[in-house]
């Protein structure tokens, strides 16, 4: 089943959210939620090829604080299930910090569905707030910004539906090109204006009246959060965290941000359990996923904020996985010097070259891309990733385009695919080499799912 089939899929069971994701929706409006929250593991199997390493380091110790990177929203979708299946009642009873984002409306037609216009308009007013709250995923912030549409909403309960252009410290058109001044808040609200909702602001955009509540009530509203996460900690259930806050724009770990630090300290007694996600993207069809499990690191208490940081950021990245996409960029970066034209033989034997040199330093690396047959199976797929993209042309044994033009940012000022997977290479290799943490998970794979 293709990818847009299941947002297809996904859109439509959404459709009736008014009711599923009710504060008391009827019984079936909670049979419907029940049944979405079990399509996690179907989902899991349906999108990705999935390979777990380390999962004998889950051992289920009361108060696990489980420290992943942030690559895709659908990282829940792997972690979650994964850990049910390690065992242990209190693995069943995993909670989740997530993005605030992912609470919001919009956010199905904005991140997750890419179908015709109609149907991204048709699903807006729609979230997943129940869904994600019926597996104990709850949402928080970053502490000086939010997107525009957060701060909208916690405007319009503190102050009510007043035009827009009272609300704003700066010209309505630098904020939200086609609103008028006079248009209320809750009009504001609608898919019209969904790109400019999308936003990062800080507080700075409103007036100092306005500035003051927000500021305070969501100061507030993130104390109320760590409070709850650290609440889940000392009640012995294991709690998922991307310290980044953000998912990763370059391919890079981001640096941590200081929620980790303060719910470690807020908790009795956290354990923290580093985790590792990569995904090899640069393919059509089903993803290859791996999911890589450290050992844990205790008594951090007391740790100070920046040994607490480096130790999770380098923990988490040497964890990573050496993929396909990283060495096929790799190895393009290095042949593309030569000119434009680049012979597919060559390019084969530098992947391959890469993969027995990383294996044999003790990296962790994609297994199959030593297996001609999966070797084969995965090229083709490649290939056709790039052919499909427009990034390359293929004459023959050759690939012809602008090879150098491939790293750098695209249209939109986004990393490209080619840069962020060598950036991933480098982040690994980096912090393999710095050797900062003592304890690593064994390098034999436990589990394929």
């Amino acid at each position: 089943m293709s990818y847009e089939l299941l947002t297809f899929l996904l859109a439509g069971m959404v459709l009736g959210t008014k009711l599923i994701t009710a504060p008391h929706p009827p019984w079936w409006g909670r049979m419907i939620r029940r049944f979405l929250v079990s399509t996690f593991p179907i989902a899991q199997h349906i999108l990705f090829d999935l390979t777990v390493t380390g999962l004998d380091n889950v051992t289920n110790s009361k108060g696990t604080l489980i420290v992943v990177n942030y690559k895709t929203d659908f990282d829940i979708i792997l972690l979650g299930p994964t850990m049910y299946k390690a065992g242990g009642k209190a693995a069943k009873r995993i909670a989740f910090v997530a993005a605030e984002r992912m609470f919001l409306p919009g956010y199905i037609s904005d991140y997750i569905l890419h179908g015709p216009q109609w149907l991204r308009r048709l699903v807006y007013p729609a979230n997943l707030s129940a869904i994600l709250k019926a597996i104990r995923a709850y949402p928080i912030g970053y502490l000086n910004s939010r997107k525009l549409k957060a701060h909208l909403r916690t405007t319009l309960e503190i102050v009510g539906d007043m035009p827009i252009g009272e609300v704003f410290s700066r010209p309505i058109e630098e904020v939200i090109p086609g609103a008028t001044a006079h248009t209320p808040i809750s009009r504001i609200l609608r898919f019209r204006y969904h790109e400019a909702l999308d936003q990062d602001w800080d507080f700075s955009l409103f007036t100092p009246t306005i500035r003051h509540k927000l500021r305070r009530q969501h100061m507030q509203e993130t104390l109320e959060n760590l409070s709850r996460f650290a609440a889940v900690l000392d009640d012995g259930d294991p709690l998922y965290i991307a310290p980044e806050g953000g998912l990763e724009s370059d391919g890079r770990f981001d640096e941590a941000k200081a929620g980790l630090v303060r719910l470690v300290r807020m908790a009795r007694d956290a354990i923290i359990l580093p985790v590792n996600i990569t995904y090899d993207f640069m393919t059509i069809g089903k993803q290859r996923a791996f999911m890589t499990i450290g050992k844990e690191q205790r008594d951090v208490k007391d740790w100070s904020r920046s040994r607490l940081e480096q130790v999770v950021i380098t923990s988490v990245e040497r964890l990573g996985t050496i993929t396909f996409s990283q060495l096929a960029a790799l190895g393009m970066r290095r042949l593309a010097k030569q000119g434009d034209l680049v012979h597919t033989v060559a390019l084969k034997q530098e992947i391959l070259r890469q993969a027995l040199l990383l294996t044999d330093r003790g990296y962790y690396v994609d297994m199959q891309i030593l297996e001609p047959r999966e070797f084969a199976r995965r090229w083709k797929r490649f290939i056709a990733y790039c052919l499909s993209n427009r990034m390359l042309r293929q004459i023959g044994a050759w690939l012809m385009g602008d090879m150098l033009a491939l790293f750098e940012p695209t249209s939109d000022g986004r990393v490209s695919p080619w840069a962020y997977a060598v950036n991933e290479f480098d982040a690994i290799t980096r912090a393999t080499e710095a050797g900062i943490v003592e304890t690593e998970p064994e390098k034999t794979v436990v589990s394929t799912i």
